[in-house]
C-alpha cells in the first residue's frame, strides 16, 4: 500500500475513473522525488562534502524518485507502482504496532523517512560537536594567552620534530607544555590551500577559513607542515590579505599552537594576523588538491584527536 497514494497501478499507463474529476481516462506515469530523496541529498552533503556530493546527488536523486500515476484530465495523482524507490523496486507496505493501549500503524516509507531523518540530525551534530566537549573548549573557545616567543620554525623543529615526540614520550609532554595554549608565535610561510567557508554554511560546522601551510625548512616534502584556522571574526578582519594568497604565495603568519602533532595528525594553530608577502615557491598541484578551495576538515578533524 502506497504512503502517499491511495491506488497501487503498476507501472504502466491503466485506464481509470479519476477519483478527482470523475473522468474515465488513461493515466499518465510520471516521477516524482519526494521527502526522502532530499533527506538523503542532504545527508550524503554532510558525509562526504561538498565536491564528492555534486557526483552523488544526481545518482541519488535517480535511485530515490517515486513513479506516480496522473489523471490525464485534471494533472492530479491518482496512484503509484506501490513502491517506496522505483528503481530500486523497494516496496512499500503496511506496518502496524502497539504502545501500551494505541496501535500506531505505519508505511514503510514513513519509517524510512523517520529513520534518515534520525540520522541525519545524529551526523549534523556529530560534525558540529565531532570531539569530546574538553576538547571542543579547548579547541574552539579560541583562548588567546599573552605571551609572545621568539622561538623560530626552526627553534621549534629542533625541539618538536614530528619523528622526535613520537619516539620520546617525554619531548612530547614537553613541546605540549611549552607550547600548546601559552604562546603566540610569528612566523612565515607559503600557502598549499585556502578554504575559505566565510559566505558558506560550512562556517557553522567548521573554521570559517582553513589555511594549509609549508615552512621553510619544510619537515616533508609533501604533506602540509601545519593547519592555520580562523573564526568567523578573525576571517572577516583578514579577508583582504587572505583574498590575497594563491598557491605558493609567501605570508607571515601570528597564531596560538593548539596541537603540536605528531605522525599522523597535522600542528594546528588559530590564527591571529596575516600579511601576504612577495615572496613565491612552487608547490607541486597534489599538496593542494582541489584548486585553491579546497577540503582541508579531515586535517582538523585528525588534528583535535
Amino acid at each position: 500500500m502506497l504512503a502517499s497514494n491511495e491506488l497501487v497501478l503498476g507501472d504502466q499507463p491503466k485506464q481509470i475513473k479519476c477519483p478527482f474529476c470523475s473522468n474515465s481516462t488513461v493515466s499518465t506515469v510520471t516521477f516524482k522525488n519526494g521527502y526522502i530523496s532530499y533527506i538523503t541529498c542532504f545527508l550524503v552533503l554532510l558525509i562526504f562534502g561538498l565536491m564528492p556530493s555534486l557526483l552523488l546527488i544526481p545518482v541519488i536523486m535517480i535511485l530515490t524518485r517515486t513513479l506516480i500515476h496522473k489523471c490525464s484530465a485534471c494533472n492530479e495523482e491518482i496512484g503509484g507502482d506501490g513502491k517506496v524507490f522505483h528503481v530500486l523496486g523497494v516496496k512499500d507496505s503496511m506496518m502496524s504496532f502497539k504502545i501500551g493501549e494505541f496501535g500506531v500503524i505505519l508505511t514503510k516509507r514513513i519509517v524510512i523517512g523517520i529513520l534518515l531523518l534520525i540520522l541525519t540530525l545524529g551526523v549534523l551534530w556529530y560534525r558540529i560537536m565531532d570531539i569530546p566537549t574538553q576538547q571542543w573548549m579547548d579547541y574552539h573557545q579560541h583562548y588567546t594567552p599573552n605571551i609572545t616567543i621568539a622561538d623560530t620554525w626552526t627553534d621549534y623543529l629542533e625541539k618538536c620534530t614530528k619523528e622526535r615526540i613520537f619516539q620520546n614520550r617525554q619531548s612530547y609532554q614537553s613541546c605540549e607544555q611549552k607550547y600548546i595554549d601559552r604562546t603566540i608565535v610569528d612566523w612565515k610561510g607559503y600557502a598549499i590551500r585556502v578554504e575559505d567557508n566565510q559566505q558558506s554554511l560550512m562556517k557553522f560546522l567548521h573554521h570559517s577559513v582553513n589555511i594549509l601551510v609549508k615552512m621553510d625548512p619544510a619537515e616533508s616534502e609533501f604533506h602540509p607542515d601545519l593547519l592555520l584556522t580562523a573564526d568567523s571574526e578573525v576571517a572577516f578582519e583578514l579577508s583582504s590579505e587572505i583574498e590575497k594568497l594563491e598557491r605558493g604565495s609567501e605570508f607571515s603568519f601570528t597564531a596560538v599552537i593548539k596541537s603540536i602533532g605528531d605522525l599522523q595528525n597535522i600542528r594546528h594553530f588559530h590564527l591571529l594576523n596575516l600579511t601576504k608577502l612577495e615572496g613565491y615557491i612552487e608547490i607541486q598541484p597534489h599538496l593542494h588538491q582541489q584548486s585553491r578551495y579546497g577540503n582541508s576538515q579531515q586535517f582538523l578533524a585528525s588534528s583535535n584527536n
